[in-house]
């Protein structure tokens, strides 16, 4: 027989021939199992299998709670972002600033983290955090996201309430590229009327045909169908209004249930602005307004001469208010301004003739200056209403 090898398991010392050699004599096998079950060895490997389960995760759980744990922390970043960008966008408020940190969007997600530590720790990554300058296009898209669910909204509204109206204009902006404004009415079941702003197109030309694409264009986009299309709503210019090549003419060929109505705005607008071009003394005193706001609005210093003189002599009268260029029917605050500050007006002229140097202003303040002192005061009775009180100005 050979001899027996003794091994060690732990701190256990075992039979060298029964472990590490393997067993043969199966005739014994029984008495040898027996005697096996009984020896140190044996005992303390029984033990381990039931201790170490109940002590110890198992590496693949491991892992996977360790990703789990990630995997919650990126969501919670991730959110706290996107309210982030949220607010934002609701406020009109822009994204970057002047350089990486400066910026509205990483002000506002250090703000948050004065509160939660975990969103500085987000930012301190170098990478796939969603902020970074070279990952703006991910802000971009999360935006148009945004955009695009609240289109979703409008539409299924339009589409719930089945009938709507057109409305829109051309406009241009600051950078002098025309842009097409759409809007949609509707009314709901209590009879409640929304009227929903869906955005700027930007377009090369501002003819009819252009316009009608425009429109249609959005149609489709929103999935709205021309046929629920009950009325329309533009201004005068020929491009909308023509009778044969205009916006309106090429919807109703469409559909023609879409009745056009004339912007109610833009009629008022055109009937008071012909109503004063027929009265001297209107278009005088339209002039005149015109020139104050000019003078003060387009000078810093001016402005805020009049507000030190408004201080000292009339605190308690409201401030001046510039002169609407493009809607007679919004000027009646302006108007009700300079009566209220009169006398602190003539005022700043006497003061600014003194100070200015420039002779073209100059003159134009002399030109104010007489009008408001020597005009016909008997022809010239002014009479407005404020706060319910009927004013009248000679």
């Amino acid at each position: 027989m050979a001899a027996k090898k003794l091994g060690k398991i732990g701190n256990t010392k075992v039979d060298g021939s029964f472990i590490s050699d393997g067993f043969s004599n199966w005739k014994a096998g029984t008495e040898k199992f027996r005697k096996h079950d009984e020896s140190e060895c044996h005992k303390e490997a029984v033990e381990r299998l039931v201790t170490l389960p109940a002590t110890t995760r198992d590496v693949g759980e491991m892992l996977s709670a360790g990703h789990d744990k990630e995997k919650a922390d990126n969501r919670k970043q991730l959110l706290q972002i996107l309210r982030s960008i949220r607010f934002l966008a609701r406020q009109g408020i822009a994204l970057p600033g002047h350089n990486d940190d400066e910026g509205n969007f990483m002000q506002l997600l250090q703000h948050h983290g004065e509160t939660d530590s975990s969103i500085l720790a987000w930012l301190e990554r170098k990478r796939d955090k969603f902020v970074a300058p070279d990952r703006s296009f991910v802000q971009n898209e999360i935006l148009q996201l945004m955009a695009l669910r609240i289109l979703r909204k409008v539409a299924s509204d339009i589409k719930t309430n089945e009938f709507y109206t057109i409305m829109a204009d051309e406009t241009t902006d600051k950078s002098n590229r025309e842009q097409v404004v759409v809007v949609f009415r509707h009314v709901d079941e209590d009879l409640n009327v929304h009227e929903d702003f869906v955005g700027f197109h930007q377009v090369n030309s501002i003819d009819a045909n252009t316009l009608t694409s425009v429109i249609e264009d959005t149609l489709i986009r929103m999935n709205l169908s021309l046929s629920q299309c009950r009325g329309q709503c533009y201004d005068g210019a020929s491009n909308m209004t023509g009778a044969k090549r205009g916006v309106a003419t090429n919807i109703l060929a469409k559909e023609e249930r879409a009745v056009f109505t004339h912007c109610y705005g833009h009629a008022l607008n055109l009937a008071v602005g012909d109503c004063v071009r027929q009265c001297k003394l209107l278009r005088d005193t339209m002039d005149t307004v015109h020139e104050v706001s000019k003078l003060i609005k387009y000078s810093p210093k001016r402005d805020s001469t009049l507000q030190t003189l408004k201080e000292e002599m009339s605190p308690d009268t409201p401030g001046f208010r510039v002169l609407c260029p493009t809607r007679w029917t919004v000027r009646a605050a302006s108007l009700c301004s300079v009566l209220d500050n009169y006398t602190v007006l003539q005022t700043l002229w006497d003061t600014c003739y003194e100070q200015t140097k420039d002779s073209e202003i100059r003159s134009r303040i002399v030109g104010v200056r007489s009008q408001m002192e020597s005009f016909d005061a008997p022809r010239a009775q002014v009479c407005y209403r404020r706060n319910g009180l009927v004013r009248c100005c000679q």
